[in-house]
Parts: structure tokens; sequence; C-alpha cells
């Protein structure tokens, strides 16, 4: 009888923390998005105007602007493709300490990670359903979203991608065997 009152918790402390980092990791990748459109958005603007300033006082300031502002320009456009890996890279990182960590649950813990499993599909298919909004207008902005196609599709699939993400982790983690078989 002592020994099933030890393990009170059942680590449930590890499954808040991964939920709450998988929460994170969607609401980054609508803020990475969003982010970096507006960002190339100002650059796509301002980038063409500074670099057709001219000669101001001694200084050729489209030479200027030739070494300064169009490689910074050039980095930037880049964020369509950096954002989609760092998201990609966020996800297969938060599965990896999952496996890696090899702690199993308690059991009994097995409906409360299926309630924040559908919190989180929820919140996916909240998150989805926004970015769709945006993503399927006609002006400018909508069409610089369009430029980011890894991470706008990961948005956009984000509630199969989390199902998918949540179950195998959940079949890793109580499927393993319980700390008080290791004694």
């Amino acid at each position: 009888m002592r020994s099933l009152i030890k393990n009170k918790k059942g680590n449930m402390i590890m499954i808040m923390i991964f939920f709450a980092l998988l929460f994170i990791v969607l609401f980054l990748g609508l803020i990475f998005v969003i982010g970096s459109s507006v960002i190339n958005w100002v650059f796509d603007e301002a980038v063409p105007e500074l670099s057709n300033l001219g000669q101001i006082d001694k200084v050729n300031m489209t030479d200027v602007a030739g070494m300064t502002l169009v490689p910074l320009n050039t980095f930037i456009q880049s964020f369509t493709w950096i954002t989609g890996v760092l998201y990609v890279m966020m996800l297969i990182a938060l599965v990896g300490v999952i496996v890696a960590s090899r702690e199993a649950p308690s059991r009994w813990l097995i409906g409360f990670y299926l309630v924040l499993t559908i919190s989180l599909i929820f919140a996916s298919i909240l998150v989805s359903n926004i970015y769709e909004e945006i993503y399927t207008g006609t002006d400018e902005f909508a069409s610089i979203l369009k430029e980011h196609v890894i991470l706008s599709n990961m948005i956009l699939y984000s509630p199969a991608i989390f199902t998918v993400i949540t179950f195998l982790t959940g079949i890793v983690l109580f499927s393993g065997m319980q700390r008080e078989e290791y004694v």
C-alpha cells in the first residue's frame, strides 16, 4: 500500500511542460510568419527608394545603399525559409526530448493527456483558421505570406500535425516501463 502512494503525482509536471511547449511553438509559428512578412514588406517598399537617393553632399548614397541595404535585404528575403526550417526543427526537438527522456507517467494520467491533446487541437484549429483568413486575402500582405511556403503549410495543417505529434508521443510516453519497475 505504501508503494502506491509513493508516486502520487505520476509525472504530471512533465506532461504539462510538454504541452506548454507545444502551445508556445504553435503561437511562435504564427508570430514568426507574421513578423517575417511585415519585415519583408517593409524592406520591399523601402529598399528601392533608399537605393535611388543619389548624391548627397560628397557621398554617393546609391553606392552606400548597394553595400549595406541590398545585402541586408537579401538576408531578410531568406527569412521565408529560415522561419519554416526553425519551426520544423522546434517540433522535431520537442518530440526528441519526449522520446529521449524515457519518463513513463502513471497510466492514470492518460485521461489528462487526452484532455490536453484535445485542447491543443482546438487551439491549433483556431490559429489555423485565423491564419487562413489572412492568407487567402487578395491584398499585398497575403501575397507576401504565400512566399512562406514551409511555415504557411505547417500552420495551415497544424491541427493534423499536432494530432499526429501528440498521439505518437502519447504512445511513447504511456507504453514505456513505469519508474517502479526499474527498482
